[in-house]
């Protein structure tokens, strides 16, 4: 896998040495220097760091998700909080990068925070221990971030595997590690609906805890806490599962993980919309399919799609990606097209003074989703759009992170520098111009 130094300075080695179709040589250098910055920005993430100097123990080498201002009136509540999601595509990142101090270290420290069934909280303090076994109060599980927390830990050890035949999988810090992505591959297994007579067959659900909004007497903004399971099935989710069990059977062996993983696949394929040309959200507990229509499930559905054997459908889903969600003639993408902001009409009115407020009335470049897109275009071979894409982001950087999304929409999208977007950077950049990775991430086989 290529080292991040810039190849005008250092050379490149013998995967980078090959021509990237449409990919000039001074495109390559700009990507490689912005991915060096990117990393060396997520190394500086990690706890402890100039934000959180004395994490809680329990808590060390987590990655602080965003770098907030601390004038910022949401820093006291923001400042230390670590998204398990974005632990796991830091260690991608760094694993691709090969800063494998750095991979190990984040995945160990996800690893401390894996429940006796198997779950991981989505989102954790670094400076105190919430959540925690005596005080969860507000907390949420989500099956997806858990599956990209247990693909971390699988393709981290795929890839040492990959570039070092005798890399000890036999070591303490492997097991572990291996450990991590088998204790969440078990915990989606008992989520996974078996019941053939269901809608949601072979879909894993999304774990529980729900917040909801809405407007009071007074015309402010609430948020209201249901701490039950979540029975709905999301197509995001179920994708991010597919290639953990997936990839988990590949490493491991394990039958177990391939049937699972064939019964999402088939669960996943019965949410695609013709009409639309891709998939559609998911599944609602009642059976009824949610046919919204979000830019993941088009981008990361192409990326599936195509994993899956289904390239026509693939193709038609990338389509979908740059014909639905992007904004104009830039290489920047919307989360959503025309579907309501919020679900309540209410809250809509206060923040957008629009009752009836649609994404395509919202000019917003979604960062991290524009790289899911960069790298479905990779996989598609279209190497000139996926470096456009990628050279896009960096209207975005800031002291080497990338902003989530170019416009704050509350409780929705923030536009802080985040960890999401600057990893999806490195592992876009990374899957265009080393094949090694390339065939190692999402669904190689």
């Amino acid at each position: 896998m290529a080292m991040l130094v810039l190849a005008t300075v250092s050379g490149r080695g013998p995967l980078d040495a090959q021509e990237q179709p449409g990919v000039s040589d001074e495109v390559r250098a700009t990507l490689r220097a912005g991915q060096q910055a990117a990393v060396e920005w997520l190394v500086e993430q990690l706890v402890p760091n100039d934000a959180v100097p004395d994490p809680h123990p329990t808590r060390r080498n987590l990655i602080v998700s965003y770098r907030i201002p601390p004038d910022d009136p949401v820093y006291p509540y923001l400042y230390g909080r670590s998204f398990v999601y974005d632990g796991a595509v830091a260690a991608i990142a760094f694993t691709m990068s090969e800063r494998y101090q750095e991979a190990q270290r984040t995945l160990l420290a996800l690893a401390r925070q894996v429940r006796d069934d198997g779950s991981v909280w989505f989102g954790l303090n670094t400076q105190n221990a919430w959540p925690s076994q005596a005080d969860s109060d507000g907390a949420v599980v989500r099956s997806g971030a858990s599956a990209w927390v247990g693909y971390a830990a699988t393709f981290y050890l795929r890839a040492r595997l990959a570039a070092d035949p005798d890399f000890d999988v036999g070591g303490q810090a492997a097991r572990r590690i291996q450990s991590l992505a088998v204790a969440i591959a078990d915990h989606l297994l008992g989520l996974q609906i078996v019941d053939p007579t269901d809608r949601r067959h072979g879909l894993v659900t999304g774990g529980w805890g729900t917040y909801s909004y809405s407007v009071d007497d007074s015309g402010e903004i609430v948020a209201a806490f249901d701490k039950s399971p979540v029975g709905w099935a999301s197509t995001e989710h179920n994708i991010d599962a597919f290639f953990l069990l997936a990839d988990l059977a590949v490493l491991t062996g394990d039958e177990r993980y391939s049937r699972a993983a064939d019964l999402v696949r088939a669960g996943l394929l019965s949410l695609w919309s013709e009409a639309d040309g891709q998939l559609y959200q998911g599944v609602k507990v009642d059976g009824r399919v949610d046919t919204v229509l979000p830019l993941d499930t088009a981008s990361w559905g192409s990326l599936f799609l195509g994993s899956a054997g289904e390239r026509t459908l693939s193709d038609r889903a990338l389509a979908t990606a740059q014909n639905r969600f992007r904004l104009g003639d830039l290489h920047h993408y919307r989360p959503y097209a025309d579907e309501p902001v919020y679900e309540s009409a209410a809250v809509s009115g206060v923040i957008f003074g629009d009752p009836q407020a649609r994404w395509n009335d919202v000019d917003i470049a979604w960062i991290e989703g524009s790289q899911g897109v960069a790298a479905a275009l990779v996989q598609a071979g279209l190497h000139r759009e996926a470096a456009d894409t990628m050279l896009a982001a960096l209207d975005y950087r800031v002291d080497g992170g990338f902003r989530y999304a170019s416009v704050e929409v509350p409780e929705l999208f923030s536009s802080f520098p985040s960890v999401a977007s600057t990893a999806w950077f490195v592992i876009a950049t990374e899957l265009l111009l080393d094949e090694a990775d390339r065939a190692l991430f999402w669904g190689a086989r």
